[in-house]
């Protein structure tokens, strides 16, 4: 009976130091920039994780980097290992904010099972308001799920006018406390671009702008990633 109860506390102890060891992964969303092996995140996913696996619809996954993290704006790139095999149609960023307040907005967020009957979760709010704080957060009036931070976030012309930000990885952010959800504008992902030397995207121009919603969520979905970090 001694020998099965030491045997007991050593095989639970070895199991205790396995799951303690093994990193907790954090599940969030992304979009892909540039030629398409380059993708758009925020920084409180990546943090101090050395590991990331790039999920895309109906597709492989791709291990990635890090190579660009800015803890202030909350934002940051990864660069895939290879080219995703998957076809897209790249989107098109709205550098600016003026008039968008009290308008809509909608994103895409990626599907729980990515299975071919999947399709993007489809969301649709307004942009209630600047954030009068030194990041002028774009507060969104729409449900948002923590896995679906990272998200672009587009308006009624089908361009990228922020990223969504879910109240609920925040984290101890100072200037997110007592916020709803939030955006990240999209003059401040031009200014990482631009600052990067990074294209939205290779093509000289965008062809998604103005489709029936449809028509775009097709087109656009396989922009749109889910990224394992650990």
């Amino acid at each position: 009976m001694p020998k099965v109860i030491i045997t007991a506390l050593i095989g639970g102890l070895l199991i205790g130091l396995l799951i303690w060891s093994t990193p907790v992964a954090r599940l969030g969303a992304g979009f892909l920039i540039g030629d398409g092996r380059l993708v758009f995140t925020y920084y409180d996913l990546v943090l101090d994780a050395e590991n990331f696996l790039v999920k895309f619809p109906n597709e492989d996954d791709i291990p990635a980097q890090s190579i660009f993290k800015d803890k202030m704006e909350n934002l940051a790139i990864l660069e895939l290992e290879e080219s995703p095999k998957i076809k897209r149609e790249p989107l098109s960023l709205n550098a600016g904010n003026a008039g968008l307040e009290g308008k809509y907005v909608f994103f895409l967020g990626y599907p729980w099972t990515n299975t071919l009957e999947d399709r993007h979760t489809f969301v649709e709010g307004s942009l209630t308001s600047l954030v009068a704080n030194a990041n002028g957060l774009l507060e969104i009036q729409m449900e948002v799920d923590p896995i679906h931070s990272g998200s672009p976030l587009f308006n009624e012309n089908r361009e990228v006018v922020g990223m969504v930000i879910s109240a609920q990885t925040m984290g101890d952010r100072s200037d997110y406390k007592g916020k709803l959800n939030l955006a990240i504008p999209a003059p401040v992902l031009n200014e990482v671009l631009l600052t990067q030397k990074i294209a939205m995207h290779s093509n000289s121009t965008a062809t998604l702008n103005n489709l029936p919603i449809e028509e775009f969520i097709e087109a656009s979905r396989n922009n749109i990633v889910l990224i394992e970090a650990r």
